[in-house]
C-alpha cells in the first residue's frame, strides 16, 4: 500500500474509546480523555447536585467527578463494584477554570479506531439531556455524551 494511500485511511480514522457505563457505553474521541484511572472516593459536597459526587484529587489537582446517569436524568448504578473507573476528560469548555472533569466509568474501555461508514444514527432513540446522539458504533449501541453540557454544568457550581 503507497505511503498516500496509507495517509488517507489513517486521516479518515478516528481513534476512539467506548467506555463502559451502567447500561450502554459511551464513545468519545480519545482526544478528548486524559486519562482512566481507578475509582477515587470523592470528598462529597452536599450542597449540590446529586449527579456532582465531590471532588477528587488527580496530579495534585482537584477534579470534580460527575454521575453521567444522574445528570442525564437517569437513575444510577452506585453499587461499590471493583470495576469503577474514572475517566478524567480533558477541559472544553473553560480550560482555565475547569482543566479537567471526571465521569465514573464500569469496567475497562475499549480503543477503537473507527471510520466514518462504522458510525449511524440509532434511529427512534432518545437522547437524554447529557446526550448529543444515541448512536451504532460497527453494530453496537453507543452514546455520544455532550461534554460541553456537562461541563457547563459543573462549572455554574463552581
Amino acid at each position: 500500500m503507497s505511503a498516500e494511500i496509507q495517509s488517507t485511511i489513517t486521516a479518515n480514522e478516528l481513534a476512539t474509546l467506548l467506555i463502559p457505563m451502567s447500561g450502554e457505553q459511551l464513545v468519545l474521541p480519545n482526544v478528548t480523555v486524559a486519562e482512566i484511572i481507578p475509582y477515587i472516593e470523592p470528598q462529597a459536597d452536599n450542597d449540590k447536585p446529586d449527579w456532582y459526587l465531590g471532588v477528587f484529587n488527580w496530579r495534585n489537582i482537584d477534579v470534580p467527578l460527575v454521575s453521567f446517569e444522574t445528570i442525564n436524568g437517569e437513575s444510577a448504578d452506585n453499587s461499590q463494584g471493583k470495576d469503577r473507573r474514572i475517566a478524567v476528560l480533558n477541559g472544553l469548555v473553560d480550560s482555565q477554570r475547569l482543566p479537567f472533569c471526571g465521569i465514573v466509568t464500569r469496567g475497562v474501555p475499549r480503543l477503537m479506531r473507527i471510520m466514518p461508514d462504522e458510525v449511524s444514527v440509532d434511529e427512534g432513540a432518545t437522547t437524554g439531556l447529557s446526550e448529543l446522539l444515541r448512536v451504532l458504533v460497527s453494530g453496537e449501541k453507543a452514546v455520544i455524551p455532550n461534554v460541553d453540557f456537562i461541563q457547563q454544568e459543573v462549572l455554574s457550581l463552581l
